[in-house]
């Protein structure tokens, strides 16, 4: 009973961390106004840049910050869009989600010569330096460092959005843009770094993916965790402890399917049992965490000359 709590334990953490450093990337943007539904090509060109990265150097850290380099840069594209040019923000995400596979699909077939998986490279799977620690340390060594890199930037989010006088420009940005550019506070500035920090995040969790969980880049591999991951968001009502954890929540339900796989002869079938993490959400979403209101500016042109929409 003990090893099934600490598998499905060690499972939740990795399955939910991706989603998790992706969630308080989208709360960050979404806070400012702008809606990026774009996450999932921010995962999908991170997750094969960190691959190449790794794979050039040898070295899986400078693939992370080819990962977050290759985020942030598809955020400013849809900062650009968005934020100087007035366009719609759901279309300019799902035409980034359509590049970013492009992108990969491209890049893997000219780095790598295939089209299906890369070559493997160094990772970041674990964490052997913390094998010392008594008791818990072997199960702390099994974790990569992105899971407690992931609670490291859920405090940091936290501490930003709640207590600096950051956080509460991105607030006023984000539910009253007019009075903010009143005040003397830069509208497109403030949603400019909120969506590239949400390009950085996003970019952590794409790089998980490929060498964080593995160590190798597949085609498709990010699978709907972007999407998941601005589910999380809502769930969590904006809130990054809220997003954070109902990443987690997801990564739960996610380790429960995969445990429940691993029972020999068990009797449902798989595909049924893969629908899991989607069917808990959905039931969550629906039923149990009530009207879901986000930032009054969400997702709404703004120009301070004249208000878009």
């Amino acid at each position: 009973m003990l090893s099934a709590l600490s598998t499905i334990l060690l499972s939740t953490l990795r399955m939910g961390t991706p989603l998790a450093l992706t969630a308080l990337g989208g709360t960050m943007s979404e806070k400012s106004g702008v809606t990026n539904i774009g996450l999932e090509g921010i995962m999908t060109a991170a997750a094969f840049s960190a691959v190449v990265g790794s794979y050039y150097t040898g070295n899986p850290w400078i693939g992370v910050l080819a990962a977050v380099i290759v985020g942030i840069l598809i955020s400013a594209i849809h900062s650009f869009v968005c934020i100087t040019a007035g366009g719609l923000q759901n279309i300019s995400a799902m035409a980034l989600v359509m590049l970013a596979d492009g992108f990969s699909a491209v890049g893997i077939n000219v780095v790598f010569h295939t089209s299906g998986n890369s070559a493997q490279v160094n990772s970041l799977s674990s964490t052997p330096v913390l094998a010392g620690i008594p008791v818990i340390g072997n199960f702390l060594s099994k974790l990569s460092p992105f899971v407690y890199l992931a609670f490291i930037m859920l405090a940091i989010v936290w501490y930003i959005l709640k207590y600096t006088p950051l956080g509460l420009r991105i607030n006023m940005v984000g539910e009253q843009p007019k009075a903010a550019e009143t005040a003397g506070i830069s509208v497109a500035k403030i949603r400019y770094f909120s969506v590239m920090a949400s390009g950085f995040l996003g970019g952590l969790g794409g790089a998980f993916l490929s060498i964080g969980q593995m160590d190798l880049f597949q085609t498709g591999m990010v699978s709907g965790r972007g999407y998941l991951a601005l589910g999380a968001v809502i769930m969590g009502k904006w809130n990054p402890v809220g997003a954070f954890f109902a990443a987690m929540f997801f990564g739960l339900f996610e380790a429960i399917q995969i445990y429940v796989q691993m029972i020999p002869n068990f009797p449902i079938p798989h595909e049924f049992i893969q629908m899991i993490p989607y069917v808990a959400s959905l039931i969550v979403l629906a039923g149990f965490i009530g009207e879901a209101k986000g930032p009054a500016a969400n997702g709404k042109p703004y120009s301070k000359f004249v208000n878009l929409r």
